[in-house]
């Protein structure tokens, strides 16, 4: 009896192995020949919601009420033209816990998808924001928004094109989406390790800028956002850093300077190479100073963004619940 039990447990420790070095081989292996990450999606009109929520915690750990923006866009492609069309059908902010508000200025405002390698426009617009409809932004009771939210309103289509534009997005400088190939293999974004400036009209010097990290692409395997086959994908901003000078009011200056560590994953539809669903954590550590400061302020803020194709209807009928809300 002895014999056939140690017989058995060999026998079955060698098929345990041979599971394992089959895993091995799968997860090394190219992926199906179906399965395939172009970078080049078809030119299709698309609607998206981007909820981005931002907490600041605390010295003693304590997270304070959260500011939330929500951004709808329509994105339709433009072959041939001078740049996609973006255009914002509704944007609200709950600041710090307080009731929704709309932002009218920018509602159905539209402008061209723009941008070269640096990702500025000629006029050094990044991604061909016209920043100077962020200027003196008002909400639907006509208070001026702080300059804050002002920027992190502004920081939301940033965010949109980066996820939809750049790294869901073929690259033509090498390391993107479409050198992935085989489960479980990373690549340096072209991004990767570049600074991109920071600006917004007057209110934002000339010099501020992020420094990326090491921006790594993952294709972690697959995944469904609803009926729709996807690519998953991680992506992971490594240790980047910013500096930033702000004018809130004339002769009167503040400077930024920090770190940040960004991640999330990508849902990318495999037939159509859409964008479907992209998440963000990041962690935003600061130090300010200025003239007006009796010291110099750090701050830690955790930034979680959740982006979502709609259909048309969807998209349609939230347009519709604004409405009904503003009446």
């Amino acid at each position: 009896m002895r014999t056939k039990s140690r017989s058995a447990v060999r026998a079955l420790s060698g098929l345990i192995a041979m599971w394992v070095v089959f895993a091995r081989l799968s997860a090394a292996a190219d992926l199906p020949r179906e399965v395939r990450l172009t970078g080049d999606p078809n030119p299709a009109v698309h609607y998206y919601r981007a909820t981005t929520e931002v907490v600041e915690i605390a010295p003693d750990g304590r997270r304070k009420a959260k500011d939330v923006y929500d951004l709808w866009v329509e994105y339709t492609p433009r072959p041939g033209a001078a740049g996609d069309l973006v255009t914002c059908r509704r944007f609200e902010i709950a600041a710090g816990g307080k009731a929704r508000v709309a932002l009218p200025a920018l509602d159905d405002w539209s402008y061209p998808l723009r941008y070269g390698a640096d990702g500025l426009d000629e006029r050094g617009f990044i991604f061909g924001i016209d920043q100077t409809r962020f200027e003196q932004l008002a909400d639907a009771s006509g208070e001026t928004l702080p300059l804050g939210i002002t920027y992190s309103v502004f920081n939301a289509f940033v965010d949109f094109h980066a996820f939809d534009q750049v790294f869901a997005r073929r690259s033509s400088e090498g390391g993107g989406i479409q050198n992935l190939q085989r489960f479980g293999q990373t690549v340096l974004h072209a991004a990767a390790n570049k600074a991109a400036p920071i600006s917004l009209g007057s209110m934002v010097s000339k010099g501020s800028r992020f420094q990326n990290g090491a921006i790594t692409l993952e294709l972690k395997g697959l995944s469904r956002v609803g009926a729709r086959r996807c690519a998953l994908i991680g992506y992971d901003s490594g240790e980047s850093s910013l500096e930033m000078t702000l004018t809130p009011a004339p002769q009167v200056t503040i400077e930024v300077k920090g770190g940040s560590r960004y991640a999330g994953d990508l849902h990318v539809d495999l037939e159509t190479q859409w964008l479907l669903k992209a998440t963000l954590m990041e962690t935003v550590v600061t130090e300010t100073t200025g003239a007006l400061l009796p010291q110099k302020v750090a701050s830690v803020i955790e930034r979680r963004l959740l982006l979502r194709a709609l259909s048309k209807s969807e998209f349609d009928a939230g347009r519709g619940a604004k409405r009904r809300s503003q009446r």
